[in-house]
């Protein structure tokens, strides 16, 4: 079993070996070497690292990994104080994370309770006690406020294709909505048994499997459902934030902050995960998007000073409910009115073949007028080519776009199966690739923390 745990001397180790591979480079030199890229993202999506799970002292050792090489590319921290009473580079956040669920039972009907976690389970959970009657109809169809809404989801459904009509149910007045576990579903259902999601305003949303979707196929519409959760209480943990700056050098321009950013964490270990590997390290998600922030850095820190402002930030947290970004946005270092545009990099580690081979897609790129100004600039950057997939609302970038900064995210995922599965390893990121995409990225943005520009959103284009 892949699942052998290191000291922390071992990891001291690696972080030190890691670095000393990453440094070597020509100084002031502008284009990324695909060497460092290997380097860096060598550590963090290691075996030895255990999948940098969220909360997880792995995660702090991630974000201690990558403010040290902040350090060494000549950043200023940006964190809290550290063992010297300085500033560090990065930042302890605590999270308070709501009350998760503890159990869920299917309440008194003539037909006998299902199993959680055999027969059905909660993809989002909102309320202790859920009841209503049944109405069974498709996606396209529209419910009456109270009722438990069923949907027979085909085989080609994903959690994420659905979720735009979910939300109108629940805008209509939804009790619930239970649908037939998809294909995607049915891969992902022993990591999806194993979370406890916590009491969220998403609504309650139950996925059945394909004996229980037989049963509640045969209710009539009408049949009272009733189901009950129990909640245990709430938690308080920790996240960690990877934090560095560059002061902009122009006395006018320096108040102004580019943010460019990624999230440090991923899934950890999952005991219930099939097969003997239960390592899910993260590789392409988003140990890539790390490491694009970490090079753009080394480019950035080497050369002249800009003459805007900018925070290189890893989010730590993303994966368990984007608790960094979300202390970010709260307790930002700087005026939020300054803060005049976020690049978040998630998954650019393989091609997308719905784009050309060296292009990269902006998440929301119709929304603002920023990625054609980047475009203008050389970056290669397209519109998202799967929009059904809501990507600009599943970054850590909506957490900033929802506190009015022009957001977005660069990435290349090209809906590959390894996503959030332990197989998401290094052995499947195109070096080749991802060099030339943070390569591709360097003029464009030297060009944006240079200028006066300011994006603003196109009509109907802010969340």
């Amino acid at each position: 079993m892949k699942n052998l745990r290191p000291t922390y001397l071992q990891l001291i180790v690696l972080i030190l070996f890691a670095s000393s591979l990453a440094f070597a480079q020509t100084t002031g030199k502008s284009l990324i070497d695909e060497k460092n890229v290997r380097a860096e993202m060598g550590f963090l999506a290691s075996d030895a690292m255990q999948g940098r799970g969220s909360g997880t002292g792995y995660e702090r050792i991630a974000a201690e990994y990558i403010g040290s090489q902040f350090y060494q590319f000549g950043l200023d921290p940006a964190g809290e104080p550290g063992w010297d009473g300085k500033p560090s580079y990065v930042q302890t956040v605590e999270v308070k994370r709501p009350p998760r669920l503890d159990a869920l039972k299917w309440g008194p009907t003539e037909t006998s309770p299902f199993t959680l976690g055999k027969d059905w389970l909660a993809l989002t959970i909102s309320s202790a006690d859920i009841s209503g009657p049944l109405r069974k109809i498709t996606l396209a169809g529209s419910v009456s406020p109270g009722e438990i809404v069923f949907v027979n989801l085909s085989d080609t459904d994903t959690q994420q294709s659905i979720q735009p009509k979910i939300a109108e149910f629940f805008k209509e007045g939804a009790s619930a909505v239970l649908v037939r576990a998809s294909s995607d579903m049915k891969e992902r259902w022993s990591q999806l048994s194993d979370r406890k999601p916590a009491m969220s305003q998403r609504g309650n949303v139950l996925v059945l499997s394909d004996d229980a979707a037989g049963v509640v196929s045969n209710f009539a519409d009408g049949t009272p459902i009733a189901v009950h959760a129990k909640f245990g209480e709430p938690e308080r943990t920790h996240t960690w934030n990877a934090m560095g700056k560059i002061t902009g050098s122009d006395p006018s321009l320096s108040s102004e902050i580019i943010l460019l950013t990624s999230h440090l964490d991923h899934l950890g270990v999952r005991a219930n995960a099939p097969g003997d590997d239960k390592i899910f390290n993260g590789a392409d998600d988003d140990a890539s998007g790390s490491v694009a922030v970490l090079e753009m850095a080394r480019v950035l820190g080497s050369g002249k000073k800009p003459k805007r402002t900018v925070y290189f930030v890893c989010f730590g947290s993303e994966e368990a409910g984007g608790y960094g970004a979300g202390w970010f946005v709260n307790n930002m270092p700087f005026p939020k009115d300054k803060l005049v545009a976020n690049l978040e990099f998630e998954m650019i580690g393989r091609p997308d073949d719905k784009v050309k081979p060296d292009e990269l897609w902006l998440t929301g790129y119709e929304r603002s007028n920023l990625g054609p100004e980047l475009a203008k600039r050389g970056a290669k950057l397209v519109r998202d080519p799967h929009p059904d997939q809501n990507f600009f609302q599943r970054s850590d970038n909506i957490q900033l776009a929802r506190a009015g900064v022009i957001a977005h995210t660069v990435s290349s995922f090209g809906l590959h199966t390894d996503y959030h599965k332990a197989s998401d390893e290094i052995r499947t990121i195109d070096f080749v690739h991802m060099t030339r995409s943070i390569n591709s990225m360097v003029e464009p943005v030297q060009w944006l923390i240079n200028s006066d520009f300011k994006p603003a959103w196109n009509a109907g284009g802010k969340p």
